[in-house]
Order: structure tokens, then C-alpha cells, then sequence
């Protein structure tokens, strides 16, 4: 008896410890010396790295995101949470989701971006239903998207270079602004914004990339933009969406990346249908309401989402 009452206070030590790291972690003011005696205290007992995980797994739960159309992260304040022996949460909203000894991972859900400060203090803002990994070097910081979408700013980075991987992709760049996107399994599209980089790929000639360059993994090529363009492939920072002649398909793509009522297609015809225009995002029932005023669709709304269909139209005899 004396035993199990040990052991869960015990537990309920190593719980509160980890609550006070999920929040340290998430502050503004965390450096890369408080991350590394993190990393030691994961490491000094299994028993840290399961409590750390399941206590950020419950987090994530309750809700400690950043929603697309905040003008400001949310405060995530005193939650009376319990997990094992009791622990009450305390974390800055933000999608954090897991540190483990050799990385940090972050991830965002639909309709949620956050933004990030690295080690090197290089500034990250991160896309919704995006996963980035960042390892810290004594060379620089590595970072893996792994899905998403993120844009890297440089300008405030103090040491070493930064090595961004997506797809087949490796970059390094030094200094600079820049946007990555890939989808899981998928090639990497890469927009260099201001500065340089150097992008590697498997059995390939390292490719430059210079400002206004799109380096598409694809087909290898790099090519300078207009800037219509790379206004449209950045206007997802400040919640828009921007479609020029697009499909119909490629449209809802990116509209449900930002919000959890989903559209859909009813039929080949229906998807290829093309859009322009300027939309904002996180609010699909607004803007299948537009697509009625613009292309021969009608929608049909169930608890699964907004349907899309091509309109039909009766013959008059």
C-alpha cells in the first residue's frame, strides 16, 4: 500500500514537471540552453519522455491551437486537466506537439497556422495541416516538412546556415526569405523571396535559386515568377486564397486545408470546372455560396460536409 502511494506521488512529480516543460517550451523567451536541459531531463528517466508525450497528446485535445483567422494567438490559460496522478496544464496556444530527445515536432490542424522562433532564431510561420521536424546542430538548425506548408524567414538568424528538407529536396540557405511545400510522399515546391539557396537533389546538379525563383521538384526546373504569381502563392499568409483559372478540384484542395465543413465533388465534370477570383479562407459554406453565383454548380449540405455538383438544367420543350 505504502508502495503504490509512493509511486503515484512519485508520478504526480514527474507529471507536474512535465506540465511546467509543455509550457516553458511555448514560450517567447525559451532558449536553446532551456531546450537542451530539457533534453537531458528526457533523457534521465523513460518514465519523462512517456509522461511528456501522453500530457502533450491530451493537450492537443483540449484544444491548444491557433485558428487561421485569429489576428493573435489565443492564451491557453489554467485548464484543470487530469492526467495519471492529477496534473494541472498550463501552455501558451500554439501546436506544439511532441520534443522528444532529438527533435521537435510541430504540427498544425485544419484551419489552424502557427508561428515559431528556432534556435538560431530563424522565424518559421507554418501553414494549416502542416508537420515540421527541426533538429538543432552545432553546424546550424535542420528542419524536415514533412507535409504543408511553411514560410522560413532568415533575417534575424544568428548562427550557422539553415538546412530545409521536403520531398526528395535538401536546401541550404544562409540568408533569406523563402516558402517550402510538399505533401506527404509528395515532390517539393520551393519559393526563394529574397536572398539565395542551394537546392540537392538525389543523382542531380545543385540547382540556385535567386529571389523570385520557383524550384519545382518535379520537374527540376527553376524559374523566375511574375509577381501576380508569387502573390497568389503567398496570400495564404494573411488568410487568402487566390485562383487563377484553376480547377475546380485543385480549389477545394486548398479550401479545406483551412476549414473542418468539408467540400466535395460529385462528379468528373464538376471538377474540372475553372475559378478566378479572390477568396478568403476558412469559411467553405461562403464560398460554395460563390461558386453558385459563378459556375453552373448547386450544393447539397449533410453532416459530412458541402457537396458540389454540377447543375442540371431542364430542357424546355
Amino acid at each position: 500500500m505504502i508502495r503504490k502511494i509512493i509511486e503515484r506521488v512519485a508520478q504526480a512529480r514527474v507529471e507536474r514537471t512535465a506540465a511546467r516543460w509543455l509550457a516553458r517550451l511555448h514560450a517567447d523567451d525559451c532558449d536553446e540552453q532551456e531546450r537542451a536541459r530539457f533534453r537531458e531531463w528526457l533523457r534521465a528517466d523513460p518514465r519523462h519522455a512517456a509522461t511528456f508525450e501522453e500530457l502533450t497528446a491530451a493537450w492537443e485535445l483540449v484544444g491548444g491551437r491557433v485558428p487561421v483567422h485569429s489576428a493573435r494567438p489565443i492564451q491557453v490559460t489554467r485548464r484543470g486537466l487530469l492526467i495519471g496522478g492529477g496534473a494541472a496544464l498550463t501552455a501558451a496556444a500554439g501546436g506544439f506537439v511532441a520534443l522528444s530527445a532529438s527533435a521537435e515536432v510541430y504540427r498544425t490542424g485544419v484551419g489552424e497556422r502557427r508561428s515559431l522562433v528556432l534556435a538560431d532564431r530563424s522565424k518559421v510561420l507554418l501553414d494549416a495541416d502542416s508537420k515540421l521536424r527541426v533538429r538543432n546542430r552545432d553546424t546550424g538548425c535542420e528542419a524536415t516538412l514533412e507535409r504543408g506548408r511553411a514560410h522560413f524567414d532568415l533575417g534575424s538568424r544568428t548562427t550557422g546556415s539553415l538546412t530545409v528538407r521536403a520531398g526528395g529536396c535538401n536546401l541550404r540557405v544562409d540568408r533569406g526569405i523563402f516558402e517550402v511545400e510538399t505533401g506527404e510522399g509528395s515532390a517539393a515546391r520551393i519559393l526563394m523571396l529574397s536572398g539565395g539557396g542551394e537546392v540537392r537533389l538525389d543523382q542531380s546538379p545543385v540547382k540556385t535559386l535567386a529571389p523570385g525563383h520557383l524550384f519545382d521538384e518535379t520537374s527540376t526546373d527553376v524559374a523566375p515568377l511574375a509577381s501576380t504569381t508569387v502573390e497568389q502563392l503567398t496570400a495564404w499568409q494573411d488568410g487568402r486564397a487566390i485562383f487563377d483559372n484553376d480547377s475546380l478540384a485543385a480549389a477545394v484542395l486548398i479550401m479545406n486545408r483551412y476549414d473542418r465543413q468539408r467540400l466535395t465533388l460529385g462528379d468528373a465534370r464538376t471538377a474540372d470546372l475553372r475559378i478566378s477570383g479572390t477568396f478568403r479562407v476558412g469559411d467553405n459554406a461562403a464560398f460554395a455560396e460563390a461558386l453558385k453565383t459563378m459556375l453552373p454548380v448547386e450544393i447539397e449540405a449533410s453532416d459530412d460536409g458541402l457537396r458540389l455538383s454540377h447543375k442540371t438544367f431542364t430542357k424546355i420543350l
